[in-house]
């Protein structure tokens, strides 16, 4: 790739884009719809009494990815189907990162830029899920590249572009408003303070509250303020004054966040592993060839392009490109220090294509044949990573559809489907008049007692659907209950899922 002009660069840049809607539509309908995925078609189902407006007006996690779900399903409610607006906005959000990069870094760095991203695995991830993270980077990017027009030019129809933009990503998760105060940064530091540009952008922001108006109204309803600004330290809360368990702050957030953006879920540890460890370090080391290869790769060719490319570009456009990646990794940190939330990489992914950019531009900033050596080793790893996303179980989704598929295949008048972590997704596919039952955990361990008592009476036989344990049952006590009570006949292995057959003891 030559850096010449846009022009000249558009084969390329269609060629980039076709290839990124490939990927995001390969096998999108392959794996089971997962419990997230389940709760976001719930929200985006209008019900008897409740209806559409209602439904989006109370939904305060991406209404308007939710809306976009429910437009789909009056089509169709396959799987594949309804993943497919993740997939159309994380293939244009790809375009948007090379018009983002250009007038900063040139049109070969921007090329780079924007086949990382159609092949990143994280970003190919989200956009084949029934869920907003690929909106939220759709209309971000949507949204940077409409504040650099305003900058250019302070009209006011720029400047409504720019609110819709920023409206649109807040409405399709919260995190964007991590990317608004990055926004907010890059207007001010290149059109300057002045009374003008003060007041246009103040009137950007007028129009994004009014747009946002209904959903502001519910959050600050409905949202105790008081336990997000109340510091506290790690480990210092009681267990049952912590929203989501064990949820402080982690410092090895921040290189898990790295290695998720270079090559996303599926290379290194399975998300199940994980789950089943207390330490990042340990998983670090079980794959350390892994770990250290993404590390040196990735983290040599971002160094690069920080420090190369604040020498070729100038520091602002590299301080800018860092902004937009810290300023969401250090205000989700913050959340954790003060026991809001876990931590997840979906709630930075709003910074994942302005990390991208400075892996492009220290791609981009070497000589030819370097250039060539690192690009295609940044390329393989990524192929290998999304080899695994398509074709190893290992990392694949918890396969609910087809363990239900072969229980329904089984099953027997008298038995029941038991299913106390994904009962809504075993519902989805469920297509026999056996009933599907659930407990809840409470620490006394009476209610599910009491509950796995009746099922004794109610099942002759069952068949347990044993996935995401460490969700309800990380200590093994409902399996054990159940032992205690039926006779182990046979067990069905899945990705991620267990379908254990037992019949009452006699």
């Amino acid at each position: 790739m030559r850096d010449d002009s846009t022009r000249s660069m558009r084969p390329f840049l269609g060629a980039i884009v076709l290839l990124a809607a490939v990927l995001r539509v390969w096998h999108i309908g392959a794996q089971s719809v997962w419990i997230d995925e389940y709760l976001t078609l719930e929200v985006a189902t209008p019900k008897p009494g409740y209806p559409l407006w209602q439904l989006l007006r109370h939904n305060i996690h991406g209404p308007l990815h939710a809306f976009a779900i429910y437009m789909f399903s009056l089509v169709s409610s396959n799987d594949g189907w309804l993943r497919l607006p993740s997939a159309i906005a994380g293939t244009a959000t790809v375009p948007l990162a090379f018009a983002w990069m250009r007038p900063r870094f040139g049109a070969r760095a921007a090329c780079w830029g924007a086949l990382l991203l159609a092949v990143n695995p994280l970003h190919v991830h989200y956009s084949q899920e029934i869920r907003n993270y690929a909106f939220v980077v759709f209309f971000a990017m949507a949204a940077a590249v409409a504040v650099d027009r305003l900058v250019q030019a302070g009209t006011a129809r720029r400047t409504i572009g720019y609110a819709v933009c920023v409206a649109a990503s807040v409405l399709s998760n919260f995190s964007a408003t991590f990317s608004f105060v990055a926004q907010a940064v890059s207007y001010f530091r290149r059109a300057r303070v002045s009374p003008s540009t003060v007041v246009r952008f103040a009137a950007a922001t007028l129009v994004v509250l009014a747009l946002l108006s209904p959903w502001i109204y519910r959050v600050t309803t409905y949202i105790d303020f008081g336990k997000l600004a109340t510091p506290v330290r790690p480990g210092q809360l009681d267990a049952a004054e912590r929203l989501r368990g064990d949820t402080t702050f982690r410092i090895e957030s921040v290189p898990y966040a790295a290695f998720t953006y270079s090559v996303g879920f599926t290379l290194g540890p399975s998300l199940r592993e994980l789950h089943d460890v207390t330490s990042i370090g340990g998983v670090a080391a079980k794959h350390a060839p892994v770990v250290a290869w993404v590390a040196l790769l990735f983290g040599g060719l971002v160094l690069l392009g920080i420090v190369r490319g604040a020498r070729t570009h100038g520091r602002w456009p590299v301080l800018e490109t860092i902004l937009y990646v810290v300023i969401p990794l250090a205000a989700t940190l913050v959340l954790n220090w003060q026991n809001a939330k876990a931590f997840n990489v979906r709630y930075v992914l709003v910074g994942l294509p302005m990390y991208l950019a400075l892996v492009a531009v220290g791609i981009d900033l070497l000589r030819p044949r370097a250039r060539a050596v690192a690009g295609a080793l940044v390329l393989a790893t990524c192929a290998w990573s999304l080899w695994n996303h398509y074709a190893d179980p290992r990392y694949a989704k918890e396969d609910v559809r087809a363990a239900v598929r072969a229980i329904d295949a089984r099953i027997v008048p008298g038995e029941c489907i038991f299913a106390p972590t994904v009962w809504q997704v075993v519902e989805r596919y469920h297509a026999t008049p056996a009933p599907v039952r659930f407990v809840f955990r409470e620490p006394s361990g009476r209610l599910m007692q009491d509950e796995l008592a009746r099922l004794v009476v109610q099942c002759s036989g069952l068949w347990y659907v044993r996935a995401r344990p460490w969700v309800d049952d990380a200590d093994g006590r409902i399996l054990s209950e159940i032992d205690a009570r039926y006779v182990r006949e046979e067990t069905l292995e899945f990705p991620g899922v267990s379908a254990i057959h037992f019949l009452r003891k006699p």
